[in-house]
């Protein structure tokens, strides 16, 4: 991933405007191609809900995708996940992570944020794959679900959806308003047209004219709805849960391998905890453990009582060094306190679920 800080520099422009008119190219004729039928989605024997944004990562999509799966199983829904697995090890072939009864692969064989899904939703199965219509197949297998969750599925058209559900950054939605390599927009503005609804993230109930005006322009009978991503507690690597509040006044030593740690930051600073230093790494980095040693190191030159990371990055962890301050992972959670909620919607828009044991 292109950092933010290279995009916008001046001497950077002139290198990526090229690859930029090629990507938009590609993008805009793979698109058409769907849109006139030339190239076809496979439909799957179950109903899918895809979650996806238009620009790179940092919008909630893995803790909304979990969100749906249960709030789908709760509703009586045999409901799976299919996941590509980014940056996963050992492949990219299908891989059942969890067939609903027990997990089957760990965080570096499956990915961080599938392995969250999983272990957040123990009757849920997921399965993983960069040919995503194969690990639907495989998942269909196993268990047989009657909804599939697409997780950051937007772009993914090779499957065919039954809804798609779209999030932006109410704070931040389309960045400089560029395509990739140039901005941070994985397609045109222009295709929030595809989406059955529209799931603002970080908005504080307020819809943004910028998201405002291409919902008017582009797609006027989409659902907008307003999430909030919140931090709900600290989790150590031992599975122990506190409250979010309990490191309030710490000195703490923050580090995170993520597409937007300064929001991971921010969180921090919202829950009353004095950042004493941090340390930024690439999106999805797979840790060795001499990077740890270097993160206690600084910890403790920084005085700090604690390290913190992200719930993603600790399933990412090797065991930490002896003697390092005590680790804890801020968890998030999603909810919808601005009126009507995404639940209602959906589950008007789907068929009631099948008794058990009904094809």
């Amino acid at each position: 991933m292109i950092g933010r800080a290279i995009l916008d520099a001046p001497a950077a422009r002139p290198f990526l405007v090229l690859p930029g008119i090629a990507y938009r190219a590609a993008v805009g004729l793979r698109n058409a191609l769907y849109d006139s039928g030339r190239l076809s989605a496979q439909r799957l024997p179950c109903c899918v809900i895809s979650i996806g944004n238009l620009t790179l990562g940092g919008t909630g999509k893995s803790p909304l995708t979990s969100w749906v799966a249960s709030m789908l199983r709760e509703s009586g829904y045999r409901a799976g996940v299919v996941s590509r697995g980014y940056r996963r090890q050992g492949g990219r072939s299908a891989l059942l992570l969890s067939d609903g009864r027990a997990i089957l692969a760990d965080a570096r064989s499956a990915g961080d944020e599938p392995y969250l899904i999983a272990r957040d939703n123990p009757a849920v199965p997921v399965a993983v794959g960069a040919d995503r219509v194969e690990a639907a197949r495989l998942l269909l297998r196993a268990a047989a679900p009657e909804v599939i969750v697409l997780d950051d599925g937007f772009q993914h058209r090779r499957i065919a959806r039954d809804i798609d559900l779209l999030l932006v950054d109410g704070r931040d939605p389309w960045g400089n308003g560029r395509m990739l390599p140039r901005g941070p927009l994985r397609e045109p503005i222009a295709s929030i047209a595809r989406a059955d609804a529209c799931i603002l993230t970080r908005s504080d109930g307020q819809s943004p004219a910028r998201v405002v005006e291409a919902l008017q322009r582009y797609n006027p009978g989409a659902a907008l709805f307003h999430c909030r991503l919140e931090p709900c507690r600290f989790v150590r690597p031992d599975g122990e849960s506190i409250g979010s509040a309990s490191l309030k006044g710490f000195s703490a030593y923050a580090f995170s391998g993520i597409a937007r740690p300064e929001r991971f930051e921010d969180d921090l600073r919202s829950l009353g905890i004095h950042l004493a230093g941090t340390r930024r790494f690439s999106d999805h980095h797979r840790y060795r453990r001499g990077d740890l040693q270097e993160v206690a190191r600084e910890a403790h030159l920084h005085g700090s009582d604690v390290l913190v990371t992200t719930e993603k990055d600790l399933v990412r962890l090797v065991e930490t060094p002896e003697g390092s301050p005590p680790l804890y992972a801020l968890a998030i959670s999603v909810t919808f306190p601005f009126g009507p909620g995404l639940q209602r919607w959906l589950l008007g828009r789907m068929a009631p679920p099948r008794p058990a044991g009904g094809r």
